[in-house]
């Protein structure tokens, strides 16, 4: 689908993606509300505090026992992992499970100093826990340097005491062998060995354990914060990014401070965030539902749903009365000017089929002209459609009114004895078995051809077909109106009557589905296709219709012809005969017969024929 498509599909679905803005702006306006509301009526304070702890890098005892912690970041880590969550938890009597993500340090190695930062709901709790988390790292790592001090100072001491014994045991050796030099050498060894040892022991035992580095420098005060600063933190937490570094250069989580509400809280700025996503998921939602709609909507969907050319597109008719002939009624609308290019298409390709050396319409001359008085081979047309309900009944009423205004007389059938409907367009009685007039000159219609109600299909079909078969060399023109080919088999028993079949689809009511099976049909029937006529197009454009400029017309437009008057075309056929139909005239050489006039008196001594009774096997 081009960019064009793509607009005229957003301008067929403007309704829907309208809907869905204005509902995206209304619920992102009320979503700012209820926040409101929500934040005014629950509006909670919460605290922070911070206790601030100094690590001293001057305090070392030479030749003494050193402490392993003189990093800050190692100490910070120590925060929150290891034993000193858990003792925190043991020393207030909490819950040590999500303790540590209220927790967030902040070394800085500059200052030499770490900031443990705890949040909570109340400013007891948060100082007691910032304090508790301080003291217990403090104590946490003094007891870790004391312990390795321990450990030192029994390794060194256990070593003494087997040197000790090792040098006793080899001078008891020396004595009983006091020219043995290897017993010699190994006494000089343990005894160097035991005066190192003697001096390390002495050495850590004079210095005592080391003291800790890590102090106190400020004890936590409590300092109320809003509920955007206290989420962050804690998010941090939950993230395992509750450590941060004052004096890094590379990038460190936020930590949100504004206690305001954010832009997009605002009214407006939620509508029009709200009204563009709902923009946005109407877009959407049209393309989804283009791409699953699988109605016809264009000629171009017609012509490759049919596999045929489309003659006409006939735009949306006014609801004002669905009955009327446009045709008639408006002849300088575009709707009227869309039959009319049917109307020259069926008889261009009527033209096409008739053999050159058969073909009645043409003289000797070489000019054409269909509906001279002599001709004598009428045209046919069949109208029919997939389905019900999309425009065949309008367009057979319509195509009967452009032909009869060119000076064709035209005789319509009814052959959708289900559903009969022609009548109602020309303001007639349903009686079976008559011919009647019409209110517009020329056109003469046949609403039913039994007036038995229980007759079978195949004899109304049969008597379908002999009527035709009649009225073949008394009119110009026969239409017939049948049934849905997909509803009822009697529209495709009469493609056999017809000279030229003509498939109606309606905009957006026919399916491709439809379209594709009503083509089949016809095609292995090997049906004389003309090609589609698509009713009921929105936006059809005729790009002639600019020429007209009905206040040039005096009167306004004209009207429908009323029984008895005869159009110019008429006048310049039928003027010799004094008639209003110059194809019946030229056959009878009498007037026309009067409205409800019978098949005899249509058709001279021929009454409309009664078909015979079906053949059992």
């Amino acid at each position: 689908m081009d960019l064009l498509g793509y607009f005229r599909m957003l301008r067929r679905r403007w309704l829907l993606i309208l809907a869905l803005t204005v509902l995206g702006g209304a619920l992102g306006v009320g979503s700012a509300v209820l926040n409101e509301s929500s934040s005014s009526g629950q509006a909670k304070t919460f605290y922070k505090a911070t206790n601030t702890l100094v690590l001293d890098t001057t305090s070392s005892a030479s030749g003494g026992f050193q402490s392993a912690f003189t990093n800050l970041d190692q100490i910070a880590i120590l925060t929150t992992t290891g034993d000193v969550p858990t003792a925190v938890a043991t020393k207030l009597g909490v819950d040590p499970k999500g303790l540590t993500d209220h927790i967030v340090t902040t070394s800085n190695g500059t200052t030499n100093t770490l900031e443990i930062t705890a949040v909570e709901p109340t400013a007891t709790e948060a100082v007691a826990v910032a304090d508790t988390f301080a003291d217990q790292l403090v104590a946490g790592l003094a007891q870790r340097d004391t312990d390795r001090y321990n450990a030192q100072r029994d390794y060194l001491s256990n070593r003494v005491n087997n040197l000790n014994n090792t040098v006793a045991s080899l001078r008891a050796q020396q004595a009983a062998s006091p020219l043995d030099p290897v017993i010699a050498a190994q006494l000089n060894a343990a005894t160097n060995e035991l005066g190192v040892a003697y001096s390390d022991f002495g050495n850590l035992t004079a210095t005592g354990p080391p003291a800790s580095r890590l102090s106190v420098l400020e004890k936590a005060q409590a300092v109320p914060i809003g509920q955007g600063e206290y989420d962050s933190r804690v998010n941090l937490g939950a993230l395992g990014q509750n450590h941060l570094t004052a004096d890094s250069g590379t990038a460190q989580p936020i930590v949100t401070t504004a206690t305001s509400s954010s832009a997009l809280n605002g009214k407006a700025a939620r509508g029009v965030f709200g009204a563009l996503l709902g923009f946005l998921a109407a877009i959407g939602l049209a393309i989804l539902l283009e791409r699953f709609n699988r109605r016809i909507r264009t000629h171009e969907d017609a012509e490759t749903a049919f596999g045929l050319p489309v003659l006409a597109e006939v735009p949306r008719i006014g609801r004002t009365d669905q009955t009327d002939i446009v045709a008639a009624v408006a002849p300088l609308s575009r709707a009227a000017e869309a039959f009319r290019a049917v109307r020259s298409s069926l008889l261009f390709a009527r033209a096409t089929m008739v053999d050159e050396h058969t073909s009645a319409g043409r003289h000797r001359d070489g000019d054409t002209k269909l509906f001279e008085p002599d001709h004598v081979e009428p045209l046919v047309i069949m109208v029919a459609s997939a389905a019900p309900s999309e425009g065949k009944t309008t367009t057979t009423a319509n195509l009967a009114a452009v032909f009869a205004e060119s000076g064709a007389s035209v005789l319509v059938v009814n052959c959708d004895f289900r559903r009969p409907s022609i009548h109602r367009y020309f303001d007639v009685d349903d009686e079976p078995r008559h011919v009647h007039e019409t209110k517009i000159d020329g056109v003469k219609v046949v609403t039913n051809v039994l007036s038995d109600p229980a007759a079978n299909p195949s004899q109304v079909v049969a008597a379908q077909r002999q009527v035709v078969a009649a009225a073949r060399g008394r009119f110009d023109v026969i239409l017939l109106d049948t049934a849905p080919l997909l509803t009822a088999n009697d529209a495709i028993e009469m493609v056999a009557s017809a000279d030229l079949v003509l498939l109606v689809a309606r905009s957006e009511e026919t399916t491709y589905e439809n379209a594709r099976r009503a083509a089949e049909v016809l095609q292995r029937l090997d049906a004389p296709m003309a090609g589609v006529v698509l009713t009921a197009v929105k936006g059809a454009t005729n790009d002639y219709y600019y020429y007209y400029q009905p206040g040039r017309i005096e009167g306004g437009v004209p009207r429908a012809a009323v029984p008895g008057s005869m159009s110019a075309a008429n006048r310049a056929t039928n003027g010799a005969n004094g008639t209003t139909n110059g194809a019946n005239g030229a056959a009878n050489g009498s007037k026309s017969p009067p409205r409800g006039a019978t098949s005899a008196d249509l058709f001279g001594a021929e009454p409309l024929p009664t078909p015979d009774a079906p053949k059992r096997d």
